[in-house]
Formats: C-alpha cells, structure tokens, sequence
C-alpha cells in the first residue's frame, strides 16, 4: 500500500511538473508573439517616416520621438532593419548624432560587454546605426568577439564609424575569413571607399604572404575605385601565379590604357588560369586592340582559355567577331569548336557567360 501511495505521489509531482513546462512554454509563445505584433506595428509606423525624412532636408527629430515611443526591441529592430537598408551614407551620420544619446540607445549599446551574445549582436547591430567616434574601444572588442554572428556585424559597425585604424585594421584582417564573409566585408568596406581605398594601397604596396595579396586585391576589385586597382595592376607581374590570376580578375574593372598591355602580356602566361582571366578581362574592357592576339589565345591549349578567349572577341564584336567567324572555318579543330559553340550564343548569353 505504502508503495502504491508513493506511485500516486510521483505521479502528482510529474504532473505537475509537465503542467508547470507547459505553462512557461506558453507563456513565453504568447510573449514571444506579442513582442513580434510589436516590431511589426513599429516598422509599419517608422518606415514612411523615415521614407519622409529621406524625401526633405529636415533634421531627424520626428524619427527619434517616434523609436522613443515605441519599446525597445521594436525600436531596436526598426532602425536597424531600415536605415541600414535605406539611409545612404551622407545622410547616416546626421541620424546617428541624433540617435547616440537616446535613453534606449544607450542601454542597449551598454550591453555590448554583456555575457550574453545576443545582447552583444544587438549592440553591434545598433552601433551600425547609432554608433560614434567614442564607441571605437568598443567596437574593437567586438570585432575580437568569440560570436562569429557578432564579429561580422561589428565590423559593418567600424566601416560605418570610419575609424581609419579600425577600416585598416579590417583589411588586415580579410585573410582570416572564408569567402562568404569576406563578400560581406566587401560590401560593407564600399561604404567608405575613400578611406578603404587608402588602406588597399598601403597594403598592395607592403610586403605581405600570397594569401594576404589575393585577399586586398580581391578587395580592391570589389571596391572598384581606380587607386586600389592600379595598386592591383602593379602586382599582374607578380612572381606567385596566384597573385596574377586575382590581379588579372580585378584590372577588368579598371578601363584606363595602361591596363591593355599588362592584360595583353598576360595572355602568355605560363599559368591557364591567368591567360583565361587575361582574356575575360579584354573582353570586359572591350579592347579592340587585342582582337590578334585574343584570336590567338583561341587556339590555346587549356580549355578555359579558349573559351574566355572566344567570349572576349564575342564581347568585343566588330572585327573581333569576324576574326571569331573566321577561326570557326579554321583548320584548328579545337578552336573551330569552341568558335562555333559561342557564335551560336545570343548577345545577351555572352554577357551572361562571360560574368560567370
């Protein structure tokens, strides 16, 4: 009896215990969905604000009252959603002046020492859109975060401060990281062209490992401004293959005539990779005076290189394009294959085949 009673007993406190889970499951469910109606709520109410303030030459007042009514989450993710989306960098400091000393603002950015890392990503999310010069310790130490999710938002949040120890410090550190991040470091480095530009020549210029080159030159290109890029130029002759080839990759975006004898030289490289980004790059460019030796690269022996070397003279069309209908009666059967399989391409197929 003693031991059906006991049963009964630990039947009740597991009862209880599941209905007390349940409970706080709920609980935080009908939380958890008031809290998004919130942010919901509050970016409907900010955005044709912000699209007003964008429109005029007013201050920002009205966009500050409005984020201090609302809660801070909401708040939060109202700002940070839309003014890093939709404000343009001329506008951004203004806001951010604006917004640095709000009670909310200051209270959510002091959380960025937080134990927590959620708290720290929400405090590096918002330095993006409220961050100033005295931040700058801060965002260092953020960008040294153990969250990977918290280092990638803080260092939007240093190229926004335009910190230029804290820029240069980024590029430095560009080597580190896969390609998906570095594409996102890109992007967030062209907002601050100017100052990111200075610190891609310093570095093109230094000594520096294979690695660390090819990942400044594959900044420079992604920045696309003309001193970065012919620091990058000056490195197609680079003794490491690997370097060449990125070089080549970016210094299409780079149309000056300097650029057409470095590429056109680059077509006898000893390495396929580099002849085939040679021959794209010429074809970007649109080079008419490379039509000879493009023609040339057609009968290449690397496969990759024909056929950039064919799509380039495609690009360039004119007597480029003859020079292609010509190899595709050729002797070289080769050549006479590829010639016909990008001549029986539409316009609009090279232009795409060629970015790929």
């Amino acid at each position: 009896m003693l031991g059906f009673n006991l049963l009964l007993v630990a039947l009740a406190v597991q009862g209880a215990i599941i209905a007390l889970c349940l409970s706080v499951l709920l609980l935080l469910r009908l939380r958890m969905t008031a809290r998004l109606r919130e942010v919901d709520e509050g970016l409907q109410h900010f955005e044709p604000m912000l699209h007003r303030w964008l429109t005029s030459e007013q201050d920002p007042a009205d966009l500050v009252r409005a984020l201090r009514a609302m809660p801070a989450h909401a708040a939060l993710r109202a700002s940070t959603r839309l003014t890093t989306a939709l404000v343009p960098a001329e506008r951004h400091p203004a806001l951010a002046r604006a917004l640095r000393d709000e009670p909310w603002v200051c209270a959510i950015i002091a959380r960025g020492r937080s134990r927590l890392w959620w708290r720290r990503f929400d405090a590096a999310r918002l330095l993006c859109v409220a961050g100033q010069p005295i931040d700058a310790p801060l965002v260092t130490r953020l960008l040294a975060d153990r969250s990977p999710a918290v280092r990638l938002v803080a260092f939007d949040a240093a190229v926004r401060l335009g910190d230029r120890s804290l820029i240069d410090r980024g590029i430095g550190d560009l080597v580190r990281h896969q390609d998906a991040v570095q594409a996102y470091h890109f992007a967030a480095l062209g907002l601050q062209p100017v100052l990111t530009g200075e610190a891609l020549c310093r570095r093109l210029a230094s000594p520096a490992t294979t690695a660390e080159l090819v990942a400044w030159i594959d900044a420079a290109g992604a920045l696309a401004t003309p001193a970065p890029l012919r620091a990058a130029r000056l490195l197609a002759r680079h003794e490491d293959a690997d370097v060449r080839v990125h070089a080549a990759r970016a210094i299409r975006r780079l149309a000056e005539p300097e650029t057409v004898p470095v590429l056109i030289a680059l077509l006898d490289d000893a390495d396929w990779r580099v002849r085939a980004q040679a021959a794209r790059a010429l074809g970007a460019l649109r080079v008419a005076d490379a039509v000879e030796p493009l023609a040339r690269a057609v009968t290449d022996r690397a496969w990759w290189v024909r056929y950039r070397a064919a799509l380039a003279l495609a690009q360039v069309g004119g007597t480029a394009r003859a020079a292609l209908l010509a190899i595709a009666d050729g002797e070289d059967a080769l050549a006479r294959d590829m010639a016909h399989l990008v001549t029986s391409l539409s316009p609009s197929a090279v232009i795409e085949m060629s970015e790929v």
